[in-house]
């Protein structure tokens, strides 16, 4: 199965969310939130227990980021 990657921003905000397998091939959630062109954001993992239960989480994330205002500019 292929990992799965979505990007949304909003002003100079961004966040990042992708579905993809560790070394032991487990799923993990990895999302990545910070302001565009600065060092400082933050960075959070969680583990799945299936792949569709990776989908389910991020769709979870997306409806949360539109319901902030964010914008989704790739996939």
């Amino acid at each position: 199965m292929v990992g799965v990657k979505q990007r949304w921003v909003k002003g100079s905000r961004y966040y990042e969310a992708y579905l993809h397998q560790d070394l032991w091939q487990e799923w993990v959630l990895t999302k990545v939130w910070g302001r565009r062109g600065a060092a400082l954001g933050q960075i959070r993992n969680m583990p799945c227990l299936s792949y569709e239960d990776g989908l389910s989480r991020l769709e979870e994330v997306d409806k949360r980021r539109q319901q902030r205002g964010y914008v989704t500019v790739g996939s």
